[in-house]
């Protein structure tokens, strides 16, 4: 088979994808990219194609938006799957991370989330909602749910821009276990805004219930990361 005859059977924009990568090879991190116009005009194909490749690219954390404009965006951030904190696996990196402060919300438990963390229905329930940040890019929105009773004054005294994970044990907790669901999705529109993300961009869903040393919940925690920012790895051991 001809180079020609293979290419015909390759989408025109995965061809596209494929030239622009090179051409992102010869910039650095920060730089502008093209626009779809330019880009258009040199491989000589329609603005759709090229809109095309840079979707792919932008999912697979190539670029990233910035303003009206594209860049060269940073390598993806490796996060590990610990019974751990977001800030320990990126201080691990060397990256800076950082929280913004959505809100707290005082809940009552209903049957779903009283089984979930052991108590009565009714009970008081505590609600953090914060976006997280890597060397200031909003990369993740987790939402976590504690029974109130379990942690009295958390909400007076607990630094939000700083670690759940290291308050909870500060209290003699002990994070034993945790059970944890992982799957994609797409985030809604008060989502996108509070991740600077455009709502078609594919997200990461982890939904973890963690346990004590005596078995009994700690929290239950939904993180949502973005996609196109997060690559998550587990170690597997027979």
């Amino acid at each position: 088979m001809t180079a020609t005859a293979r290419e015909a059977r390759v989408p025109k924009h995965q061809i596209v994808r494929h030239q622009v990568d090179a051409l992102l090879d010869e910039l650095s991190v920060g730089d502008p990219v093209p626009s779809e116009r330019d880009l258009a005009t040199r491989f000589d194909v329609a603005r759709e194609t090229v809109r095309q490749a840079l979707r792919e690219l932008l999912v697979d954390g190539r670029i990233e938006r910035r303003g009206r404009g594209t860049v060269v965006a940073k390598p993806k951030i490796l996060q590990p799957l610990i019974i751990g904190s977001y800030t320990e696996a990126a201080l691990a990196e060397g990256r800076s991370a950082g929280r913004i402060l959505v809100g707290w919300t005082d809940l009552a438990a209903d049957p779903d989330l009283a089984e979930v963390l052991a108590i009565a229905v009714g009970d008081p329930v505590l609600e953090l909602e914060r976006v997280l940040l890597t060397d200031g890019v909003r990369v993740g929105l987790e939402r976590t749910r504690l029974p109130a009773d379990r942690y009295p004054g958390l909400v007076d005294s607990f630094d939000s821009t700083s670690s759940l994970y290291a308050a909870i044990r500060a209290r003699g907790i002990t994070f034993a276990r945790a059970v944890e669901y992982i799957e994609t999705t797409l985030p809604d529109a008060r989502e996108a805004a509070l991740l600077d993300a455009d709502i078609r961009t594919p997200m990461l869903l982890l939904n973890r219930v963690s346990y004590d040393q005596h078995d009994a919940p700690i929290e239950q925690r939904r993180s949502l990361y973005r996609g196109d920012r997060m690559t998550f790895v587990a170690t597997v051991t027979p």
